[in-house]
């Protein structure tokens, strides 16, 4: 391959940030929205979306006094002076009794659980402890007060917010529409899955782990049907998908073998912005625009096609919605053996972690960009950064967990020759 120009975008370590920028820039040239469009949605169906406007409390939450407790309500002054040796003895018409979430009668301030209410044979109450006014009683806008702000814009909608948006009087709220991003899976080897393949060919897995990473980040995701490398087809489907989504994912063809025909197609068809980044795995994607919809290439492994979504796409959706990106969990980490790394990239590492003598010990998974069960088997991963050679054995590092503590927890470490209590352990 010819050297390329020293300003030439292509194939070139550009550093992750960098990358990013330059892509944020270039969509702000093409006219690319930079938020997606509002739209109102009843509370009950805005879950996971992001709010386009904040939510103001139209009513109290409770919406008046409520009891906070089975029981008696009663006037609190009625009780002054109440002692186990000197109770207080209130005739019916002295307290009325309630259950929790009642509201409060007339004339009552506070209430006795039903549990420290004692009776009489003529159905007098006797209270033994002088009672403090608003005791047990929910007032009126405890949780939240008609008028005050709920939820601002830029905000991920939980079940909480919804179940809190709806207490205080709201049935619709105005939210992001969600992204629609397309996914063009290329190449004459690929076949869609449940075909049988022959040699030579694969099967398009990479369109589903995409599709299924957008949903997971609050998007619509769309499959295309697989395209041949034949530059042309490639470029009108470009053309046409772009104007129908919010953002496009081209997979394959962002190397520069001879069939590797992203690069061309996103520079024929709007604005090539970046062709490599120093990232690895990942390092031959493309950022571009195509009319006004940013084109994400997507390497060909899986394992880049993964974290290239993770890199760039992830936080371009979230500058859609208006709302910061999703962050994993962070740990820290004990290496179980000595990490080299490449200077120049930064280096996504897969990593297994397991409970030690009460630390966390990550141990680096194969590192091949084709080799997908170092995704699925891994626990965490381990960002070394381009200007580092790596991390001796026993270093601290910082980890970005893909699962939960409690499962991590029940991983068993092995590490060296074999032991053979683990012939035991798996029977």
């Amino acid at each position: 391959m010819p050297d390329r120009p020293a300003n030439s975008p292509f194939i070139r370590d550009v550093p992750a940030a960098q990358a990013l920028d330059a892509w944020r820039a270039a969509r702000e040239a093409a006219g690319c929205p930079d938020r997606l469009p509002a739209v109102t949605v009843p509370v009950t169906e805005a879950g996971g979306l992001v709010t386009a406007a904040p939510i103001w409390a139209v009513r109290s939450s409770p919406p008046f006094d409520a009891a906070g407790m089975d029981g008696i309500a009663i006037s609190s002054a009625d009780t002054l002076g109440a002692s186990e040796t000197t109770p207080a003895w209130l005739p019916p018409g002295a307290y009325t009794v309630v259950d929790t979430g009642d509201p409060m009668p007339d004339r009552r301030d506070a209430v006795v659980m039903r549990e420290h209410v004692h009776y009489d044979d003529a159905g007098r109450a006797e209270l033994r402890a002088g009672v403090p006014p608003y005791q047990h009683v929910r007032s009126i806008g405890e949780d939240v007060s008609a008028g005050e702000l709920l939820l601002p814009e830029g905000h991920r909608l939980r079940a909480v917010d919804l179940a809190a948006a709806a207490a205080a009087g709201a049935t619709h709220v105005s939210v992001r529409k969600k992204a629609l991003v397309f996914i063009l899976p290329t190449g004459d080897e690929v076949r869609p899955i449940g075909s049988e393949t022959g040699p030579g060919q694969i099967l398009d897995t990479n369109s589903l782990m995409l599709a299924e990473q957008a949903r997971e980040a609050g998007c619509e995701a769309r499959c295309l049907p697989i395209e041949p490398d034949d530059p042309e087809r490639i470029a009108a489907v470009v053309r046409e998908s772009a104007a129908d989504c919010d953002l496009l994912i081209v997979i394959a063809g962002s190397s520069a073998g001879r069939d590797d025909y992203t690069a061309r197609v996103v520079a024929s068809t709007g604005t090539l912005v970046v062709h490599g980044v120093a990232v690895r795995p990942g390092h031959p994607v493309v950022l571009g625009v195509a009319g006004q919809t940013p084109v994400l290439g997507a390497p060909g492994y899986p394992v880049s096609a993964a974290l290239t979504f993770e890199i760039f796409a992830v936080p371009m959706l979230a500058e859609l919605s208006g709302a910061p990106p999703r962050q994993r969990p962070r740990a820290t980490a004990r290496l179980a053996r000595k990490l080299a790394s490449p200077l120049g990239m930064d280096d996504w590492v897969r990593v297994r972690l397991g409970a030690v003598g009460g630390s966390l010990v990550a141990t680096p998974l194969p590192r091949g960009a084709g080799v997908l069960t170092s995704l699925v088997r891994a626990d965490g991963l381990l960002v070394v950064p381009a200007g580092v050679e790596g991390h001796h054995a026993g270093s601290s590092v910082p980890v970005e967990l893909l699962r939960g503590l409690d499962e991590i927890a029940r991983t068993i470490v092995a590490i060296g020759s074999h032991d053979l209590v683990l012939d035991l352990a798996w029977g």
